[in-house]
């Protein structure tokens, strides 16, 4: 048993202070709800009082043990899953009336993980002592991420918390659809890949030295490519060497391409040229934008504001230029149908449903509208893609290794030929 130290809520929402002892942190947290308090604070406290020094301390396995919960069990780190769940039923409570101190309290009770708890709790602690919701998860930049955390604080602006919370967890929600019917799809993919490596391992470390003695004897070089992968037998070491040296200077390369502005944003342009993967960037920063600008409008953060606030979210340098320029233009009086138009920045019926959402006065939820069509036609393209990319792999990989296993016949067929020379 173990003491531990604890700063908790009470159900009126008072803070409170004391000492607990129990068999661990969980089970002190556990003991803690029982009690109804909410925990936000509970550390190991040391205890030198006299009747108390007679108590075994801590072996080191114990306190590797503890090392490990901390750093891997009870990990604050969350999947994009986890925060979709999260947001969900923050935005559930806080829309059917619940204060923001109520709602956390809710999601850090009985029940919760542990790890959610934990975040619950800590928003809360930070939300009681006079912080943003939008500040206090600025400060959890590892589990927020950077669209997250601006949209929610231009929400909050705008007094639509509640609102704002809902469609972050609809963008999320989709993010989460997208990138599980992509890992799906690539699951047999992956899998064609895998054995094709395996199958040429057993033919260059296991076919090759058995019939290489054969043609070595008679004074011959293996045929056709079999030459090749002898040598990369018996080199493999320096070949190894090699291609870590290469993945470690293109490592180092890469970092230095991304602190130089100039070569990133003409990454970000050729991405945009590309055939395929333009119109796959160019949508899903249209759809984005359509998306975060529209909300914001939803929650009446004025125009101008909305409009940046979404153009920070376009991650391409290249299009977040084109956005920059298309925003100028609605000061000086061009309707946003017509800024967006010129560059291309959003398909024409979508351009047309703007149009329509600015003469009725609907301009945030028609452009909620146009994000969920482009985000469709995405969904729609990276599934053709995939779906393209596995018998296009099925092809590709049995070609290599069939032209690969002919190769061997044709040098175990040829045994019979030395025979007889």
């Amino acid at each position: 048993m173990a003491t531990f130290h604890y700063k908790a809520y009470t159900a009126r929402g008072a803070i409170t202070a004391g000492t607990i002892v129990a068999e661990g942190v969980d089970a002190a947290i556990d003991a803690l709800y029982g009690a109804g308090l909410t925990p936000f604070e509970t550390h190991g406290v040391a205890d030198h009082a006299p009747a108390r020094a007679s108590q075994p301390s801590a072996s080191p396995q114990e306190t590797e043990t503890s090392v490990w919960k901390r750093e891997v069990v009870q990990s604050n780190r969350f999947s994009l899953k986890e925060l979709t769940a999260f947001t969900v039923e923050l935005a559930s409570l806080i829309n059917s009336g619940l204060t923001l101190d109520a709602a956390f309290r809710i999601i850090a009770g009985p029940g919760a993980a542990p790890k959610t708890a934990r975040l619950a709790n800590g928003l809360l602690k930070d939300v009681l002592a006079g912080l943003q919701l939008s500040e206090a998860m600025a400060q959890r930049a590892d589990v927020f991420p950077s669209d997250y955390r601006a949209i929610l604080a231009a929400g909050e602006a705008g007094g639509g918390t509640g609102q704002v919370l809902t469609q972050i967890a609809e963008l999320l929600a989709r993010r989460l659809e997208i990138r599980n019917k992509i890992t799906s799809a690539l699951v047999y993919p992956m899998v064609l890949i895998l054995m094709s490596l395996v199958s040429v391992v057993v033919i260059v470390f296991v076919l090759i030295p058995s019939i290489s003695p054969i043609f070595t004897d008679a004074g011959l070089p293996l045929p056709g490519i079999l030459h090749f992968f002898e040598e990369v037998q018996d080199n493999w070491l320096i070949v190894l060497l090699v291609a870590a040296l290469c993945g470690a200077a293109g490592f180092v390369a890469w970092g230095r391409a991304k602190q130089n502005p100039e070569i990133m944003l003409g990454a970000d342009r050729l991405k945009c040229s590309l055939p395929v993967v333009g119109r796959i960037v160019q949508s899903r920063e249209a759809g984005g934008f359509a998306r975060a600008l529209g909300t914001l409008l939803v929650a009446r953060v004025p125009l101008m504001s909305a409009m940046q606030t979404a153009r920070a979210l376009v991650t391409n340098r290249h299009l977040n230029a084109l956005y920059g320029n298309a925003i100028k233009r609605v000061p000086e009086g061009t309707p946003l149908h017509r800024a967006f138009d010129s560059d291309g920045l959003l398909p024409p019926a979508s351009l047309r449903l703007v149009a329509v959402g600015e003469e009725s006065g609907q301009l945030g939820p028609m452009l909620i509208q146009v994000a969920t069509v482009i985000e469709a036609d995405l969904q729609r393209r990276i599934e053709r893609m995939v779906g393209l990319l596995t018998p296009a792999l099925t092809l590709l990989i049995g070609g290599g290794i069939g032209g690969l296993i002919m190769h061997v016949m044709s040098a175990v067929l040829s045994i019979n030929n030395l025979a007889f020379q």
